[in-house]
C-alpha cells in the first residue's frame, strides 16, 4: 500500500499555506546523464495512479504524474509541485489550488484545470476500478475557477483531508476521454505524463524504460534541481531474489531489496568479502541496514472470517497462541524482524500502553491454544489426528488452505514451520505458494481462507480502508472484519484534529484488533536491507519518514 501522512499540526491559514524551503534544495546539483537499472515483481497493469493498487505500478505512476503538493521525505514538509499555490479557508472547508503556470504534459501541452476536472470526475466515477482511492475523497466536490485555479471543497473535514488533496495526480484529459473503457485502456501502458519522465517501452515479463524528459517544464525548479539524474531508467522484471542477488553481484542491476537470509547468510556470510558497507570502498556492490524513523510496515495471517471454521475468536486465539513468534523472526526471517502487535507500528505511540508489555502479547503456548480450540467446540477424532466440530450438521476438519508469496524464501520457511507445529496440535495447513499477482488477486476477490499479507505503515494511519465495514466494498478489509464500536472508534479518529486525542482512539482500536484477530500480526521491521552498485552516488542512502532508499536522487 502506498504510505499517507499528515502534514503535523498547524498547517491551515485563511491568506495561504505557509511552506519552508526543502532538504531537496541543498543537495548538490550533478551531472545529468546515464543509466540506472532497477528491479519490478511483476508487470504493470497500470501507470496511472487512480488504477495502480500494487506497489510497482504506483512507483512508476509517479515518475510520470506530480502530486498537486510533494512532500519532503526528510523533513516531512510539504512543497509546490504540479500546483504552486494553496490557499485554505479558515473552517478547512475549502482547499484553493493554482496549477504552476509552466505546468506542461510530455506532449507539450498545458496542464489545465479541465485536466484536473476530468481526473476527479474519473476517480470519483462508480464505473472506475479506483474504490480503494475513491473512499478518500468522500464528500469532495470540485469547483472550477480559472484555467489554473480550482477549488476542492469538504462538508466535514478529516484528519488527513489536506494530505489526500495535495496527493491528488492530475492525468490528462485528451489522452483518455475518448476511450471506452477507461479500466482498459492501452493508454494506461503509455501515459503523457506532467513528471520527470517519459515513457520509451514495455516488454512484458522483461523491462519497462523509462527516459528523463530533457525538456521537462520543472526541472529548473529549486525543489527539483538535484534530483531526477539519470537519462534512463529501466525496470528489470524479476520475481525471485534469488535471481535478483546474482544480477546485482555480476552489475546487471544497480540496486535490489534483500530477503533476510541474503543479509544473513550471503551478505554478512559467504559473500562478505565481495560487499562494501558504504560506496567508498573498493568493492563493486555495497549493501547495509538502512534505519528509517517512518514505520517499515508489518506482516500478518489473514484470516477469512467469512468461513464457518474462523468465524469464532476463540479459535483465531488458539491459532494465535500456535505462532511461535520468536523461532519465525530468528528462523525465518534470520533476526531482523520483531513481533507485530499493531497495525500502526508496534514501536509507536500509536500501541495500547498495555501491548508493550511482553505478558499481554500472545506467545507460543500449546496448551493455552487447546483451551481456546476445547472452547469453541474443537474435538479430537479418534480415527485423525486432525481435530473436528460440528459445523451447521455437518462435522469439519480443522484443515485450512495457507496461501503466501512464492518469491519470499523467509515467509516460505514461516510457512513452513507453521504447518509443522500446527499440525501437532490438530490443525492441517496446506500450503499454497502463488505468483505475487495471483495471490493479489485472490486476496482482491477475497478467494483465500488463510495467508500472508503484508502492509505498508504510516506515520498517521487512517484505519478505515483496511479495517471499517464499510471498506468490505471498495476498500481493503478482505478478511470481512465487522465490528460497529471499531467502526465508531474509525469515525471518531478521522474527525479528531488533536494528535494526542487521534492517538488514544488508535490504540484503542488497535487493541481491540489485537484481540478479535483477523489478522493475527507476526512481525515488522524499521529498516531496509539494500544492496546497490558502488557506481551510484547519493547524498541520502535512506528517506527518514519513508519506507525506501531514495533513488530518486541517485547519481554516477
Amino acid at each position: 500500500m502506498k504510505i499517507s501522512i499528515l502534514i503535523l499540526l498547524s498547517w491551515f491559514f485563511a491568506s495561504g499555506y505557509s511552506l519552508a524551503s526543502t532538504s531537496y534544495e541543498k543537495f548538490p546539483v550533478q551531472k545529468k546523464g546515464g543509466t540506472f537499472t532497477d528491479v519490478l515483481g511483476m508487470t504493470p497493469r497500470t501507470m496511472v495512479p487512480m488504477l495502480a493498487t500494487d506497489v510497482d505500478s504506483m512507483e512508476l505512476g509517479a515518475l510520470f504524474y506530480l502530486p498537486l503538493f510533494g512532500k519532503d521525505g526528510q523533513t516531512w514538509e510539504d512543497y509546490p509541485s504540479l500546483a504552486e499555490k494553496l490557499d485554505i479557508s479558515k473552517d478547512r472547508k475549502v482547499y484553493t489550488y493554482t496549477l504552476n503556470a509552466k505546468a506542461r504534459w510530455s506532449d507539450g501541452s498545458p496542464v489545465t484545470t479541465d485536466d484536473v476536472e476530468y481526473t476527479f470526475q474519473k476517480l470519483m466515477d462508480p464505473k472506475t476500478e479506483a474504490a480503494a482511492l475513491r473512499s478518500y475523497y468522500e464528500n469532495v466536490t470540485f469547483e472550477r475557477v480559472d484555467g489554473r485555479t480550482f477549488r476542492f471543497k469538504i462538508e466535514k473535514p478529516k484528519f488527513n483531508t489536506l494530505t489526500f488533496l495535495n496527493e491528488f495526480q492530475t492525468i490528462q484529459k485528451k489522452q483518455f476521454e475518448k476511450e471506452p473503457d477507461f479500466n482498459k485502456s492501452k493508454e494506461a501502458l503509455k501515459p503523457v505524463g506532467n513528471g520527470p519522465f517519459r515513457f520509451k517501452s514495455l516488454s512484458r515479463d522483461q523491462r519497462v524504460v523509462v527516459e528523463r524528459d530533457q525538456n521537462w517544464w520543472a526541472k529548473d525548479l529549486p525543489v527539483f534541481k538535484a534530483r531526477f539524474n539519470f537519462d534512463v531508467i529501466q525496470f528489470k522484471i524479476i520475481q525471485d531474489p534469488t535471481l535478483r542477488y546474482e544480477k546485482l553481484l555480476q552489475g546487471e542491476i544497480d540496486q535490489t531489496i534483500l530477503t533476510s537470509d541474503q543479509f544473513v547468510t550471503q551478505v554478512n556470510g559467504v559473500d562478505r568479502e565481495r560487499f562494501g558497507k558504504t560506496s567508498n570502498e573498493g568493492k563493486k556492490v555495497w549493501a547495509d541496514k538502512l534505519k528509517s524513523s517512518g514505520p517499515m510496515g508489518w506482516l500478518g495471517m489473514a484470516l477469512n472470517l467469512k468461513n464457518p471454521m474462523l468465524a469464532s475468536v476463540k479459535t483465531r486465539k488458539g491459532l494465535a497462541y500456535l505462532i511461535d513468534y520468536a523461532s519465525i523472526t530468528d528462523k525465518a526471517f534470520y533476526g531482523t524482524m520483531e513481533q507485530s502487535v499493531s497495525p500502526f507500528n508496534s514501536a509507536s505511540d500509536n500501541v495500547h500502553p498495555s501491548l508493550k508489555q511482553a505478558q499481554n502479547r500472545y506467545r507460543f503456548d500449546p496448551k493455552k491454544a487447546a483451551e481456546f480450540f476445547e472452547q469453541d467446540g474443537w474435538k479430537k477424532d479418534p480415527s485423525s489426528p486432525v481435530l473436528v466440530k460440528e459445523i451447521n450438521g455437518k462435522k469439519v476438519p480443522f484443515k485450512l488452505q495457507f496461501k503466501f508469496p512464492l518469491g519470499s524464501p523467509a515467509q516460505s520457511k514461516a510457512a513452513q514451520m507453521l504447518k509443522e507445529v500446527f499440525k501437532k496440535q490438530g490443525v492441517e495447513l496446506e500450503l499454497r505458494a502463488m505468483d505475487t499477482t495471483a495471490l493479489y488477486k485472490d486476496f482482491e476477490d477475497s478467494n483465500f481462507e488463510a495467508m500472508f499479507m503484508a502492509w505498508s505503515g504510516s506515520m498517521e494511519p487512517d484505519p478505515k480502508q483496511l479495517w471499517s465495514t464499510d471498506s468490505m466494498k471498495g476498500g481493503s478489509n478482505k478478511v470481512s472484519f465487522s465490528n460497529p464500536k471499531v467502526d465508531a472508534l474509525i469515525q471518531k479518529a478521522n474527525f479528531e484534529f488533536n494528535r494526542k486525542s487521534r492517538t488514544k482512539i488508535l490504540q484503542e482500536i488497535g487493541k481491540i484488533l489485537y484481540e478479535e484477530l483477523p489478522y493475527i500480526f507476526i512481525c515488522e521491521r524499521h529498516f531496509i536491507l539494500q544492496g546497490t552498485n558502488s557506481r551510484i552516488k547519493s547524498p541520502v542512502w535512506i528517506e527518514k519518514f519513508g519506507s525506501s532508499s531514495a533513488k530518486e536522487l541517485f547519481y554516477e
